[in-house]
């Protein structure tokens, strides 16, 4: 099993803001479509499970590549 550190709330806003997976519970649960999230985070995705998520350390190496 491996032993990762948790990413910190700068790195999950920024892949969530650059992600191409990223939606947002609170639109996904809202009957308002134009409704909109205050901060975009990768703990605001549907994707996003009990701090993890498949595709998040893929788009976080992209970034660092960038």
């Amino acid at each position: 099993m491996e032993n990762r550190e948790s990413p910190s709330m700068e790195q999950k806003r920024y892949v969530a803001s650059v992600c191409p997976e990223y939606r947002s519970r609170m639109v996904a649960l809202s009957d308002n479509i134009n409704a909109q999230e205050q901060i975009v985070s990768c703990e605001g995705c549907i994707h996003w499970n009990n701090g993890r998520c498949v595709i998040f350390d893929e788009v976080l190496t992209g970034i660092d590549q960038t």
